[in-house]
């Protein structure tokens, strides 16, 4: 998912992005913005969900519908939504961060094996 090389986004726009990938540890640099009628986010994370252990997980967000936590697509499949959060179209980074936490720290599936990172958290 790669903006057009002559693309511009708003700067407010990126600036919100951007804040929201530092509220979740995320470096800006991982994160794409792309303008328009709506437009959208994308925002690599680098946690895990107990839930897909070894998935890499996305954060996607629009214009008109918000903020999703989703599965990083593999090969041809289409990307999973995890979880959203309607309402509230671009809450405060802080909260972004506070929701998706919430999300991954949730129960593990049935049989799953938790991530190495997981595992290491919880015995700290």
């Amino acid at each position: 998912m790669k903006p057009d090389q002559n693309f511009a986004p708003p700067s407010d726009m990126r600036r919100y992005i951007e804040s929201v990938a530092t509220a979740l540890g995320v470096e800006p640099a991982a994160s794409l913005t792309e303008y328009g009628n709506p437009s959208h986010a994308y925002i690599a994370l680098a946690d895990t969900s107990n839930r897909y252990p070894g998935r890499l997980l996305m954060l996607l967000w629009n214009s008109e519908t918000g903020w999703s936590l989703a599965l990083e697509p593999e090969r041809s499949e289409a990307h999973r939504i995890l979880a959203s959060w309607p309402g509230v179209v671009s809450p405060a980074p802080a909260r972004v961060a506070e929701l998706v936490q919430r999300t991954l720290a949730g129960p593990a599936a049935p049989g799953a094996v938790p991530s190495p990172s997981a595992a290491a958290a919880s015995r700290r």
